[in-house]
């Protein structure tokens, strides 16, 4: 599973010059968001050429999970609190499950870029079936015959985590739902599960789970493994993962790897749950 964060480079950092020089409001706006995005195309080449293509050269298809870009989720829910202090809960799910799907139909451009055939896929597309309705939802089953198909023709799947759908038994249709904050955790585990991987690995922008926050407290220690159900019982839960992703993962015997989504070399901390 990769994660959307992005490090500006160089370039940016004559950015709040530049906007001093403008006296519109929206071409501050449109100079930001290009540089953005510019940073955004970077990043999904880093991604891209460290992490995907060379499983690809080894003869491998992995199948790549996806979280929205940077704080677009939270944007996104900022957004709904300013349209209805209680938004109806299928429209609110489909604004938000919007950040993954930029950020996976993106990644899979930059594959095709790059000579990776790829193909972008919705949390419903990849067979994801969840229970609880359109928000908060979790993971029931997974159909996962349509990615074992991708995978035998040497198609790269990008998935959109942090998503699936619902049978709604009020109107008897399938219907979207999210997973909950760090729900991209949570499909990445389901699909390893489905797909009968003993491992999910989760690139992320820090290079493991440490003893105490390594913000905060200069001496905190990075650990190179933990049992999940021992991580279960810390009173400070890391947030780098996602709790039900690693009740998941002990309830399927799914072992999770935590590792830096910018430095391939590093080991990161890998959480036992194949008691």
């Amino acid at each position: 599973m990769l994660q959307g964060h992005q490090r500006f480079g160089p370039d940016e950092s004559d950015v709040i010059e530049q906007c001093h020089q403008l006296q519109n409001p929206n071409e501050i706006y449109r100079l930001v968001e290009q540089r953005r995005n510019q940073a955004r195309a970077r990043r999904l080449r880093e991604i891209a050429e460290d992490f995907i293509l060379p499983l690809r050269a080894d003869g491998l298809v992995p199948v790549v999970v996806v979280s929205a870009f940077d704080w677009a989720t939270d944007k996104l829910d900022q957004l709904s609190t300013y349209i209805a202090s209680e938004p109806v809960a299928r429209e609110y799910a489909r604004l938000l499950m919007s950040g993954e799907l930029r950020a996976n139909s993106s990644l899979a451009m930059m594959l095709e870029v790059l000579g990776c055939t790829a193909y972008s896929m919705t949390g419903r597309e990849s067979g994801i079936r969840t229970t609880g309705g359109a928000v908060g939802a979790l993971i029931e089953s997974v159909d996962e015959g349509y990615l074992r198909h991708l995978i035998g023709e040497g198609i790269v799947p990008v998935i959109a985590g942090f998503q699936g759908y619902y049978r709604d038994p009020e109107t008897g249709r399938n219907e979207v739902s999210i997973l909950g904050r760090g729900g991209s955790n949570l499909t990445a585990v389901a699909l390893a599960h489905a797909l009968g991987q003993p491992k999910a690995t989760m690139y992320s922008n820090v290079d493991g789970i440490y003893d105490r926050a390594p913000s905060v407290y200069d001496d905190a220690q990075k650990i190179e493994e933990v049992g999940g159900r021992e991580l279960l019982q810390w009173p400070d839960f890391p947030q780098i993962i996602q709790q039900e992703a690693v009740q998941y993962a002990l309830g399927c015997g799914i072992d999770i790897w935590i590792r830096s989504g910018f430095d391939p070399e590093l080991g990161g901390t890998r959480i036992i749950c194949s008691e």
